[in-house]
């Protein structure tokens, strides 16, 4: 049974946010550092990296899988 295009799509923009998401974690992390505020540098550090970790792991996974469904729906055809 095939599955419709926007679904396909679908799993690669939320891939993409995600990985945007990272990014900005990475940032946030780095930013945070900079301005000091009341977290302490090693709490900061860890729940940013954790957090970014998160967010590519997760953005590389749901862009592979929509390279996967094309790829399938490639061989359907």
């Amino acid at each position: 049974m095939k599955k419709p295009k926007k679904q396909i799509i679908f799993w690669g923009d939320v891939g993409r946010l995600m990985l945007d998401l990272g990014k900005l974690a990475v940032g946030g992390v780095i930013i945070g550092g900079i301005l000091r505020g009341g977290v302490p540098p090693v709490i900061l550090i860890v729940c940013g990296t954790v957090a970014a970790f998160v967010f590519f792991i997760l953005g590389f996974f749901w862009i592979a899988k929509e390279k996967q469904e094309k790829k399938e729906e490639d061989d359907l055809c």
